[in-house]
Order: C-alpha cells, then sequence, then structure tokens
C-alpha cells in the first residue's frame, strides 16, 4: 500500500507519528498474513513452560485477528456512509465498494476485503479534501459511540 501526496487542504495539518507508523504497519500487514497462510514450518510457541508447535494455531490467530479488524472497519464505514452518503456527492461510490467488502468478508475472502475496505478510505479522503468539513470516518464513529452511551445511560435512569 502507498500512501500518495495529501492534497494542499490535509497538507497543512500535522501527522501525528502514530497515525504514519500505523499506516507503516497496515502498508506491511497483507504480506505478513500471506506469510502466515503459506508458512509450512513450524514455529513453537510458548505457553507457560511448555513450547507448542502449531502453525494451524498461528493461522487461525491471524484469520481472527484480519476478520476482526475488517468486521469493526465495516461497521465504521456502514454507519458513516449510511450519515453521510446522501449528504455528500461521491459517496454513493463508496457505498457500492462498502458492500462489495462485506461480501468478500463473508466469503471469507480477507484479502480482497481489506483491499476494498483500504479503496473505500482512499476514497472518502479524496472528497474530503474537496471540502475539509465532511468529518473523517474515525470522528463520526467516535460521535456514534459516545452517542450510543449516552442512550444507554439515560435509559438505564428512567
Amino acid at each position: 500500500m502507498s500512501v500518495s501526496n495529501p492534497s494542499a487542504a490535509t497538507a497543512s495539518q500535522p501527522k501525528s507519528p502514530d497515525i504514519e507508523q500505523l499506516v507503516g504497519l497496515l502498508g506491511s500487514l497483507m504480506p505478513l498474513l500471506l506469510h502466515f497462510q503459506s508458512q509450512t514450518q513450524q514455529q513453537p510457541h510458548q505457553f507457560g513452560n511448555v513450547m507448542v508447535p502449531n502453525p494451524v494455531l498461528d493461522r487461525q490467530a491471524a484469520e481472527n485477528l484480519i476478520g476482526d479488524m475488517i468486521a469493526g472497519s465495516l461497521r465504521t464505514l456502514s454507519a458513516y456512509l449510511e450519515t453521510n452518503a446522501g449528504l455528500h456527492p461521491g459517496f454513493e461510490s463508496c457505498v457500492a465498494m462498502v458492500s462489495q467488502a462485506a461480501q468478500r468478508f463473508a466469503a471469507r475472502d480477507y484479502a480482497q476485503a481489506f483491499n476494498l475496505i483500504w479503496e473505500t478510505y482512499r476514497a472518502i479522503e479524496t472528497i474530503r479534501a474537496a471540502d475539509p468539513r465532511i468529518p473523517a470516518p474515525r470522528a463520526a464513529a467516535s460521535d456514534q459511540t459516545r452517542a450510543a452511551a449516552s442512550d444507554q445511560a439515560s435509559s438505564s435512569i428512567h
């Protein structure tokens, strides 16, 4: 995954070293998963004082990790697009990409689902570069989380 030069609208914003590191780590995630998938050598794992070689567990752990990441991203993007697709031109194509990503995820084609999610985030950033007032998916997701927590707290009071 390569990161393009940001637009003038986002170039003035300071980049967090954590975000840059995360982008770099995500860029190497797919080769790592492919490595786990194609790995034929058994590598030992340490549980207490016992070494247990089990590449099947490595693969299952990798699939669970990427599955959780993709599921979380799909939830975030679905909620974000449900709120914003009718308000901002261009998000319609993002809805189609998220739908395709969900289908690929259901088929356990994690590499393609991850790629479609990446393309969706890239498209959203392109649209946001033209109108910086459009919130980021992450900001919208945290707003929804706070609202849900507030709703839950108020309903438990009554």
